[in-house]
């Protein structure tokens, strides 16, 4: 099983903490050094440009082109996942696999499955947004610019999500997992923290906490729900992928964390129905997942992970990789 994984290799406490420590310098330090570097050149250059106060991530204030600034913002989360994979052997003598699957292997197959499935939920809701008038977008075609931010979103926005979801959904649940002993808590707590993370977003300061902040809870606790669910966090990564695709390349608002040229934007934004889709679609997405491969009984999410006993150190058996979808 996927959390129960957490106890091979060494797993002292010491562990845990070097491996975050290692995480926030290269993330927070190396990797947001070019973004820094390049914003502090831009206003030695022209010292009347000042940050945007409603958008402390409105990148343009700094004179930075929408696609350079994007390809700056990945950063961090790339080398994030670099570093997290390589440094699992080392660290905690395990396999880079066992923070990710299950599996004796990745599963492209759930990966896809999950972001065909929800691409096309989080579509239908965001038609039926602009269809009924809950929000209005406006469309803002510049082939050049979206085909360059789609090629760089394909590219980047896959190791973005990644990182995340190593982090949050492999890695400290499973830390979590080892010690508060249930899979419901580990849930909660990895999806509380998600969310909490998001807090200076703008697009908490633009709609208000109550209401934005929720959603990335939500977003945690289906992903969760999932990785607990599936025995891996295959089909998580690629819902989260081409969840963040959508949001930059297709529609996107003022108030977005990442301000990118995409094809539409929102003009009047609804965080209600915002909130509101979202939850629907995250129940679609788990009632068809659960049906369609087969997942075991709802209790599963509340059942104990059970390790050894202290000193006793087991070795996990990865499982077949085969599944199954009626017809």
């Amino acid at each position: 099983m996927f959390l129960e994984q957490a106890n091979e290799g060494n797993n002292d406490s010491g562990r845990w903490v070097a491996m975050i420590i290692v995480l926030l310098i290269v993330t927070l330090l190396f990797g947001a050094m070019p973004l820094q570097l390049l914003i502090s050149v831009r206003m030695s250059e022209n010292p009347a440009l000042q940050p945007n106060p409603e958008n402390h991530l409105d990148l343009a204030a700094y004179d930075i082109g929408p696609i350079t600034g994007f390809i700056l913002v990945m950063i961090p989360f790339v080398l994030g996942l670099v570093t997290m994979l390589l440094m699992i052997r080392p660290i905690h003598e395990r396999p880079m696999l066992s923070v990710i699957t299950a599996f004796p292997r990745f599963r492209w197959k759930k990966f896809f499955w999950g972001a065909k499935v929800w691409l096309i939920l989080i579509a239908a809701f965001s038609l039926i947004a602009t269809i009924t008038g809950f929000q209005k977008i406006e469309l803002r075609f510049n082939p050049d610019t979206l085909i360059k931010l789609l090629g760089f979103s394909i590219l980047l926005i896959p190791l973005q999500a990644g990182f995340e979801e190593v982090l949050f959904r492999g890695y400290l649940m499973q830390g979590f997992s080892r010690l508060f002993k249930y899979k419901w808590l580990t849930l909660l707590l990895t999806s509380l923290i998600f969310g909490g993370l998001h807090y200076f977003n703008p697009e908490v300061k633009e709609s208000g906490a109550l209401i934005i902040l929720p959603q990335y809870i939500l977003v945690g606790i289906v992903f969760g729900v999932c990785t607990i669910m599936d025995d891996g966090i295959e089909m998580a990564w690629g819902m989260h992928t081409i969840n963040n695709i959508f949001l930059v390349v297709f529609i996107t608002q003022d108030s977005s964390a990442l301000q990118t040229p995409s094809l539409f934007r929102i003009s009047e934004f609804n965080p209600m129905f915002d909130l509101i889709a979202l939850l629907g679609a995250s129940t679609l997405f788990i009632l068809i997942a659960h049906r369609r491969l087969k997942w075991p009984k709802w209790t599963t999410i509340l059942a104990r992970v059970d390790y050894p006993a202290s000193g006793e150190e087991i070795k996990i058996d990865y499982q077949n990789d085969e599944y199954e979808e009626d017809d």
